[in-house]
């Protein structure tokens, strides 16, 4: 297993210098491998659900190649994490980052907007959780024996069903847009 000193080479460098980028690697810096080590770490090892590590300009960005590398980070850490890219409230701006629960990511979308809340039946579930200050694994433990205890399944949202890259889910129609540009092989997939 890479841990994040490892990953990360410490360097000093010019305050304009540009940051170089890995081998293997084809969007993410040299620098911004080493924070998403660090924030993998956080998330898997850690009571932090989830962890934003950076953003970019969707209309200059290759959400597929950053897709790949955010893949690449958490293969490396041999950690049980997922990543995300989502579409900022800001226009044509992505963040990106990790976590480890699905509740966590539903949350982030109903606090930016992206979906509302009750949108699905989990919504007042971990919102009850976060409310009593239950711990994210916890949270996740109880929604699991609620699905389990439900007789139906509904679909999830559509507005709010990612793409899915291997472990990355990708979310808002800017990304996806963007994603469609830069990728015109089928590598993502709608989820389940």
């Amino acid at each position: 297993m890479t841990t994040a000193r490892e990953l990360l080479r410490v360097t000093t460098m010019e305050p304009d210098a540009p940051l170089e980028v890995i081998r293997g690697f084809q969007t993410l810096s040299e620098y911004e491998c080493g924070r998403a080590q660090i924030a993998i770490e956080w998330v898997a090892r850690s009571a932090k659900p989830i962890v934003e590590i950076g953003g970019r300009v969707i209309s200059e960005c290759d959400i597929g190649k950053l897709a790949d590398d955010l893949d690449r980070c958490i293969t490396l850490s041999g950690e049980l994490v997922q990543a995300f890219i989502i579409q900022d409230k800001v226009p044509d701006y992505c963040c990106y980052g990790f976590f480890r629960h699905p509740w966590v990511i539903n949350a982030l979308l109903c606090a930016w907007g992206v979906r509302p809340l009750d949108a699905d039946p989990d919504d007042s579930l971990w919102l009850q959780g976060l409310v009593f200050g239950y711990s994210p694994d916890a949270i996740q433990q109880f929604i699991s024996s609620a699905q389990r205890a439900r007789e139906s399944k509904s679909p999830p949202s559509p507005c709010s069903a990612p793409y899915r890259h291997r472990k990355v889910e990708m979310y808002g129609p800017a990304v996806l847009s963007a994603l469609s540009r830069s990728n015109s092989s089928d590598r993502c997939r709608k989820s389940d």
